[in-house]
């Protein structure tokens, strides 16, 4: 399981213009915020702990925005390399920062996946690409991929040439660091094709969007493409009878059993490109049967689980109150309790939701009612396999979804 996301953010601005030269490429601005801040979040939700900026030019605007930060749950460090070292210079200088396995990415693309799926596919390699079908625009080498996954040739670009690109995310082993030398190295050109040419270097394609701000036309798009990547349908999902078994108010991991094909469920709409929010009344903390800390507890071994198998959820929101609970604080009406939909409607304030395609999974009709009362369609799930029954949502909402 990764737990660090490592971005190569020491970049110069390419953008026409005296200011945009005098800041580092990925604080550009995209849609009002820097285009560094959409791409920290989007790592920041699949749950990554630590977050390390690789910075160079301009490094210490870099520094001053966002070192020692804490982005949704997320640590983000900043260090700065003391000359420019190239996209592989930097992994061996600070070396000693990299965990064992990490995930890198490039600082000035931002391209849609499941950024747990990649690992999954990273068997022995010492390297695995993320790779999109085809370039956005006819500036990018290619990769030749065996049936088995393992890249077998990088290919400059050509207009005659057409096949997958990458896209900028890969998951490394830290020993790459012992095949980088001395001064500026690139790992495209100088690191992938060792590695290719020794069997370690693997790929596998994803369908999602991809943006650049590499040259001015694409951070011209990238103006309205990002915050449409950013909006995106939400599956909220009742925790207790949904993903783990109801056994009346579970709240022990020993003691927890998951809902058959819940893990999958979650990956599928993770993998579809969904936001997956839990939405779950909790009255066992007003009855006094647990501390609401145990909540958090569950909640960080089901995240645990979760991401062990590819998977994720965005937020955990739950409901401790009751108006009949026994505990001090905690014995009164809310409007987050379901059937009232404050959790869905204080999700949805927070994150940039679509309500198109979104939809809610519970058990029981309160559940279904704080749907109702939120505007979206719920779905009362009555038992067997979590993941068929997403299955056949999914294709009612996304009629064009590849199934698994």
């Amino acid at each position: 399981m990764l737990r660090q996301a490592i971005l190569l953010v020491g970049g110069r601005s390419t953008r026409p213009g005296s200011l945009t030269e005098t800041i580092p490429k990925p604080l550009n601005s995209v849609a009002g915020r820097p285009f560094l801040d959409w791409q920290i979040e989007e790592i920041a939700r699949f749950g990554f702990a630590r977050i390390l900026l690789l910075a160079g030019y301009k490094g210490e605007q870099i520094v001053a925005r966002y070192h020692d930060r804490i982005v949704r749950g997320a640590h983000v460090e900043v260090v700065v390399e003391p000359e420019p070292l190239g996209t592989a210079g930097a992994l061996r200088v600070f070396q000693d920062q990299l965990d064992e396995r990490f995930l890198l990415l490039n600082g000035d693309t931002l391209f849609s996946l499941n950024l747990l799926d990649l690992p999954l596919h990273a068997e022995e390699a010492m390297v695995t690409l993320a790779l999109r079908h085809t370039a956005p625009s006819g500036r990018y080498g290619t990769i030749e991929l065996s049936t088995n996954g393992r890249v077998q040739g990088l290919m400059p670009y050509s207009p005659d040439r057409i096949g997958p690109v990458s896209g900028g995310i890969y998951t490394i082993d830290r020993r790459i660091t012992e095949w980088i030398g001395s001064g500026p190295v690139s790992l495209a050109t100088d690191i992938f094709p060792r590695l290719a040419s020794e069997g370690m270097l693997r790929g596998h394609i994803y369908d999602g969007a991809f943006i650049d701000i590499g040259v001015p036309e694409d951070l011209t798009r990238a103006q309205h493409e990002i915050p449409t990547m950013a909006c995106r349908p939400a599956a909220f999902l009742d925790r207790d009878g949904v993903l783990i078994e109801d056994t009346g108010y579970p709240h022990d991991p020993a003691a927890a059993r998951w809902i058959p094909g819940a893990m999958a469920a979650v990956k599928r709409l993770n993998d579809a490109g969904f936001y997956v929010f839990i939405v779950s009344n909790q009255a066992g903390v007003a009855r006094g049967y647990y501390p609401e800390s145990q909540v958090g507890v569950m909640h960080a071994w089901m995240a645990a689980r979760l991401a062990e198998a590819g998977a994720h959820v965005d937020a955990y929101e739950y409901c401790p109150h009751h108006p009949e609970g026994t505990s001090v604080g905690f014995n009164r009406a809310c409007y987050r309790r379901k059937p009232e939909p404050g959790m869905i409607k204080d999700l949805m304030a927070t994150w940039i939701v679509n309500r198109n395609s979104s939809f809610l999974i519970g058990d029981k009709e309160s559940d279904l009612a704080a749907a109702a009362a939120a505007g979206l369609p719920g779905y009362r799930f009555c038992g067997g396999d979590l993941a068929i029954f997403v299955d056949h949502i999914l294709a009612r909402a996304m009629p064009n979804r590849t199934p698994p």
